[in-house]
């Protein structure tokens, strides 16, 4: 989309592994470190999915927290931004750092998501499935950390009590 400003391009698709691949332009200089636009971005889709999680989805999905990071799951992402006047942190240019960018940017997204979502039903069940059990998947296994955690405290505590040291002399005490 473009306004008088500035003109951002943003294309997404999500594959079937589980890391992010996010790769950001600002006026053709690879950010690196990505910047503001890349926080925009990010920002709005995880906003428009969680909204249309809530909106769409059935009780069962409505009850799992989604993070930032499942919607990100298993994505692939090119953010090209045209800035007039571009303020990049450090001599690099590995980051922009433009504060106005992120709400426009973020506000892009958001919209834009949400309308393919709405307009693609098929292709929204698909993504929110990845999602859901990308947020399930986190959840078991945090809870899976706790228990191991809580049991090697419980056994710390048994071993620790059962091999104390022998303070006394006589062996009939």
């Amino acid at each position: 989309t473009a306004n008088d400003k500035f003109e951002a391009e943003i294309a997404i698709c999500y594959d079937k592994g589980y890391n992010e691949n996010c790769i950001s332009f600002v006026n053709n200089i690879r950010t690196i470190d990505g910047g503001t636009h890349e926080a925009g971005f990010k920002a709005g889709l995880t906003r428009s999915i969680v909204k249309y999680v809530r909106d769409n989805a059935n009780a069962r999905e409505k009850d799992t927290k989604i993070t930032g990071e499942d919607v990100r799951e298993g994505l692939c992402g090119v953010i090209s931004l045209k800035v007039p006047d571009p303020q990049f942190e450090g001599q690099t240019k590995m980051k922009l750092g433009n504060s106005e960018i992120k709400p426009i940017v973020e506000s892009i997204v958001y919209e834009g998501i949400l309308k393919f979502l709405q307009e693609n039903p098929g292709e929204a069940k698909k993504i929110l499935q990845k999602i859901v059990i990308s947020a399930m998947a986190r959840e078991a296994s945090r809870k899976a950390r706790e228990l191991v955690r809580k049991r090697s405290e419980v056994e710390d505590f048994l071993v620790a009590g059962k091999l104390a040291d022998c303070s006394e002399k006589k062996p009939e005490k």
